[in-house]
């Protein structure tokens, strides 16, 4: 038992370990990624750090297989190089126990990525598209640069020369949305700041054209004109939340505690090495093996359902290396 809560104890500590260094990571990435859009005007700086942590579950679907494997290669490499696996054996330490009890934490795994992929990274992944969408016409006028064309939403294509302390003056402003030939273009001297609240595009000064021909443009002048602006958002995010339903999320689900369990077959027999080889002996061979495994998963998890011949494929096909790399272990120590 001693030895059992001794193994165990290691799988665990190198698990969380490793999982603790790449969440520090790719938090970081991602939260640099939403800091440079935040910079450019494309989100709002203050939900950073929100949509970081919830996307944090759909982080875990590929840290903790990633981390659990390596925490394999890892504590049998060490055990091996000191010897101490040897010891292990020999006090009746099988292949068939490691396997019962690298069992456990693989199956613990397994069950919190199913409840993240099927329950909470769905309410999550919603949220964050919320999150992404609300931001106010304040944050986008904040974000206009003098000099350069911006856009609206999908709607506007604006252009001002100067910018003041709460307006934006010499303002050129296209409507790009329009269904029909008909082009509506405002020219303004000044383009007001709105409050936070309002979904209002307020110009003092100017005209408006609009015509299907430009030889026959409708001209228009005013002193002061509010447009509609209304969910100014980020669009290029909108389209990249699609919300799974329960069937793709299900099948998801099984297919990454499927890489678990294959990718622990794999792990056992490659951390055989000698003492002399070193316990990191193994851990690039390791990680290439794991990649092109996630990797080609990663590449079906749009659709999964359209692609369950891939997938069936894909796990038979690294299933049946696992099963070569334990047939040569076992043949190795026969000899």
């Amino acid at each position: 038992m001693i030895l059992y809560r001794y193994f165990l104890n290691t799988i665990f500590s190198y698990t969380a370990t490793i999982s603790l260094i790449f969440i520090l990571v790719i938090v970081s990435s991602r939260s640099i990624q939403y800091l440079e859009q935040a910079a450019r005007g494309e989100i709002n700086a203050e939900i950073v750090f929100s949509v970081v942590l919830f996307r944090l579950p759909e982080f875990l679907e590929l840290i903790l297989p990633l981390s659990f494997f390596l925490s394999i290669v890892l504590t049998i490499g060490r055990l091996r190089s000191d010897s101490e696996f040897l010891i292990m054996e020999q006090a009746g330490f099988s292949n068939i126990k490691v396997y019962s009890l690298l069992a456990i934490p693989a199956l613990l795994i397994s069950i919190l990525l199913i409840f993240f992929t099927i329950f909470l990274n769905p309410t999550l992944d919603k949220r964050v598209s919320e999150l992404l969408q609300v931001k106010s016409l304040e944050d986008t006028f904040n974000a206009l640069s003098p000099g350069e064309f911006h856009k609206l939403n999908a709607s506007y294509l604006i252009f001002a020369q100067e910018r003041q302390e709460n307006f934006l003056s010499d303002i050129f402003l296209v409507d790009i949305n329009t269904e029909s030939d008909k082009r509506n273009i405002l020219v303004a001297e000044k383009f007001i700041s709105p409050s936070p609240d309002d979904y209002m595009l307020t110009f003092e000064s100017g005209y408006s054209y609009s015509g299907e021909e430009s030889d026959q443009l409708i001209s228009l002048g005013f002193g002061s004109i509010s447009l509609q602006g209304k969910n100014v958002s980020n669009d290029k995010h909108t389209k990249e939340f699609k919300e799974n339903n329960f069937s793709n999320s299900l099948t998801w689900a099984v297919s990454n505690s499927l890489m678990i369990i294959v990718t622990m077959f794999i792990a056992f027999p490659l951390s055989q090495n000698s003492p002399r080889s070193g316990r990191y002996a193994r851990v690039l061979p390791g990680l290439l093996i794991f990649s092109i495994y996630a990797g080609l998963l990663l590449s079906l998890k749009g659709e999964v359902i359209q692609n369950l011949t891939y997938l069936i494929s894909l796990h038979s096909l690294f299933l049946i290396l696992a099963i070569l790399l334990n047939y040569r272990k076992l043949s190795s120590k026969k000899n």
